[in-house]
């Protein structure tokens, strides 16, 4: 058939379904004729700008479009086709698309940057609709400016965007400013923890002991606790994981998925959202989530499930910068919050089910640039490759999905490393395979390690190391010390010193039969169980460990460390090595795990240099809900949530003094600030804000 044929028959088919149209919404013959002058002109290939289904688009009866009066007029479809997308709510999405993807290079404020100014000249390319539509759908060959990957409408609502941004600057309008001022200095960021208003890191402050010098909430009043208010997020996701981080009054908070929101900490009022468009298929475990924010001077950061480390403006929402970290096609990910401080910003990767090869990375805060990397799976040559007794390091798990800890003084930063790959099939990584379920201390300014210590050699439960690291300093048999108190996933309490890596002491915190013990210099004593077979054994904990990533609380005054541990158990099993095979982004597992016995929670106060158990509260069951983890204050309470409750316990007894029903999915721990002298109380549930206070 001739492609003039062709084009007729697609004419005569656009000319049907207009006539089906118009008898069905009595659309006038007028609309129908300039309808049907288009589907004529793009039959004849008058029209290459725009493809049938987004000429379609524009025709629809009941659209949004309306070229009438100029095509009558005789215009081409360039001067006719105006964007319709000029609602507030369009403007608003097209400003949010600007500042996700087009800021970096065009400035924060559209008059350039790396890239030329959106506002004060006319485009190279074309000043119609259809052109800067064409431009965001295309790309620009031979420059920077390649396909955003939008949608069709989400190119028109851009295209209205950036002609309110032009009519703006023709008429003298300022640009807004922000509606507030956020400012965190080096000084602030290394004595957080010290002040009550604020919560400056992932774990509050750099030792992570989230514990609140607040005590206006006590165990006598805290029965007495209202809500102050309540703010709904808008996500689609049901998954709040992340911990917000409040400086200046606002609160900052990432929601599913990878949009960041300021919020007044006193009223909920919603200041600024960042958003972020995600690829629609990305290789992931568990979820799309995110853990939570850094803040260094005025800018925040924040890691996204497409592999990005983005910068923005606290005051505004603002992209600063925008840089790729690692691949997402490969099955990485960036689900932590980063850990920043002086000129250094630390970020760990996710993706150890997929057969990644893991790493820590450190970046400029200023700028993006990349500082050093340090390799959990060592390459040849490097300290712990013996470690691996075959080539099963080029794709050997090791993610740093967590947030670690820094030492000021000893100018240490202390970072949990996850599962081998494959997790459960450990004849093809024969050896320890460091430096996966370990701790490793590292020297910030170099990324060079200074020690290591690993809890679980040769790992075939999935149990992570990548819980947090909490820095505290006690007596450990009579001397004080510098230490680190780790809760780990194999079911062990663990306290090392934090200077050299010394193993101190251990002793378990759930009900475990996997160890016989651990000998003199913490290295496990395997028992019969803890041998992971094609056929499958009971094993105590379960894949879900004794705590996973659930951070703990520590109270320096009372040296308690409490967890919210789970006892659990698993039948774990694993493929004949010929039967597992590595593919690019897909599981590589090498079998797996089956629950034998739910999960149930329990918080446990643990002596914090002993591990001895103190007191031990059964939490609400899990249910749909899932658990958190926990918080204290000096006002002697413990604060946590499972099974869709929050509840506040007597740090020194374990009683409950006080439990509400929140109603949704409670992963988050609560966290404490006062707002206007007041201590405040601040929790999420399914994607709900609130904020509880006397």
């Amino acid at each position: 058939m001739s492609r003039r044929r062709v084009l007729t028959h697609l004419a005569v088919a656009g000319l049907i379904v207009l006539l089906i149209a118009a008898a069905a919404t009595a659309l006038h013959w007028s609309s129908l004729r300039w309808r049907w002058q288009l589907i004529s002109s793009k039959a004849s290939g008058a029209i290459p700008e725009l493809s049938w289904s987004e000429l379609g688009a524009i025709i629809r009866p009941g659209g949004r479009f309306s070229t009438e009066d100029a095509v009558e007029e005789g215009r081409s479809l360039e001067a006719a086709l105006v964007s319709p997308y000029g609602a507030p709510e369009d403007l608003q999405h097209g400003a949010d698309i600007f500042r996700q993807r087009c800021s970096v290079c065009h400035g924060s404020d559209a008059r350039g940057g790396r890239g030329p100014s959106l506002v004060e000249r006319s485009y190279r390319n074309g000043d119609s609709d259809l052109s800067i539509y064409r431009v965001l759908r295309d790309g620009v060959p031979g420059t920077a400016m390649i396909p955003t990957g939008l949608s069709a409408v989400e190119r028109w609502q851009m295209v209205s965007y950036l002609r309110s941004l032009r009519r703006a600057s023709a008429t003298g309008q300022a640009r807004a400013e922000p509606k507030i001022h956020v400012e965190v200095t080096d000084e602030d960021l290394r004595n957080a923890g010290s002040r009550a208003d604020e919560w400056l890191t992932y774990s509050r402050s750099f030792s992570s002991q989230r514990f609140v010098n607040s005590a206006q909430i006590t165990s006598d009043n805290v029965s007495h606790l209202k809500l102050r208010w309540a703010r709904q997020l808008s996500a689609n996701e049901m998954v709040l994981e992340g911990t917000p981080l409040v400086a200046n009054g606002v609160l900052f908070i990432t929601e599913p998925t990878e949009a960041v929101i300021a919020i007044n900490v006193k009223t909920g009022e919603r200041l600024w959202q960042y958003g972020r468009h995600l690829p629609d298929k990305l290789p992931l475990c568990c979820g799309r989530v995110n853990r939570g924010l850094a803040i260094i001077s005025g800018t925040l950061f924040l890691g996204t499930l497409d592999g990005h480390l983005v910068a923005l403006d606290a005051s505004s929402g603002d992209v600063k910068w925008d840089v790729p970290v690692v691949d997402p096609a490969q099955g990485y990910s960036l689900t932590g919050a980063p850990l920043g401080f002086g000129h250094t910003l630390v970020v760990g990767i996710s993706g150890g089910e997929f057969g990644i090869r893991g790493f820590l990375v450190a970046f400029d805060p200023a700028n993006g640039h990349k500082l050093w990397q340090f390799d959990t799976v060592p390459a040849p040559g490097a300290k712990g490759h013996e470690t691996w007794k075959s080539d099963a390091w080029r794709g050997g798990g090791g993610p740093t999905w967590m947030t670690g800890s820094y030492d000021a003084e000893a100018n240490l930063i202390y970072w949990g490393v996850g599962n081998p790959s494959p997790v459960y099939a450990g004849e093809l990584r024969p050896g320890d395979n460091l430096f996966t379920n370990s701790v490793i201390a590292l020297h910030p300014d170099t990324g060079e390690l200074a020690w290591y210590f690993q809890f679980s050699p040769h790992d075939e439960h999935d149990w992570d190391s990548s819980q947090t690291p909490v820095l505290a300093e006690l007596p450990v048999a009579g001397t004080p010390r510098k230490v680190i108190l780790w809760a780990n996933r194999n079911g062990f309490y663990y306290v090392l010193d934090r200077l050299t890596g010394e193993f101190l002491g251990a002793r378990p915190f759930v009900k475990q039969n996997w160890a016989q013990g651990l000998d003199s210099h913490g290295r496990p004593i395997l028992a019969a169980t803890g041998q992971v077979t094609e056929k499958g054994g009971l094993t105590f904990p379960g894949v879900g460990g004794g705590v996973n990533w659930q951070a703990p609380a520590y109270d320096p005054h009372l040296q308690l460390f409490w967890v919210h541990a789970t006892e659990s158990s698993s039948v774990f099993t694993k493929s004949p090595p010929a039967q597992v095979h590595r593919t690019e982004a897909q599981l590589y597992v090498g079998s797996g795990a089956a629950t034998v016995t739910s999960q149930t929670p329990v918080v446990r106060a643990l002596a914090a240099g002993t591990g001895e158990l103190v007191w031990e509260y059964r939490s609400p069951p899990l249910l749909d809900f899932g658990l958190s983890g926990l918080m204290a204050t000096q006002g002697n309470l413990v604060f946590g949530c499972s099974g869709g409750f929050v509840f506040a316990l007597d740090s020194r007894t374990g009683a409950e003094r006080w439990r509400t029903f929140l109603g949704g999915t409670t992963l988050a721990p609560p966290i404490s600030v006062e707002v206007d002298g007041q201590q405040t109380i601040i929790v999420t549930s399914g994607l709900n804000l609130f904020a509880f206070g006397l």
